[in-house]
């Protein structure tokens, strides 16, 4: 039976698939940790924005 690739080069490139998957989960969170901090206070300014009322007068 052929075979389209190696076993040996088969499972190297299988790791290789898991470390650049890897790599790519640990940044998405690392950039969802830094960013919840920033979009919570700003959710929380723009709830206080909302009310206090602003009277305009003329």
């Amino acid at each position: 039976m052929n075979r389209a690739m190696p076993f040996r080069k088969r499972q190297k490139t299988s790791r290789m698939t898991r470390i650049v998957l890897l790599v790519s989960f640990i940044i998405l969170v690392g950039r969802l940790i830094y960013v919840v901090p920033g979009a919570i206070a700003h959710h929380q300014q723009k709830k206080q924005d909302v009310a206090v009322p602003t009277s305009v007068t003329k």
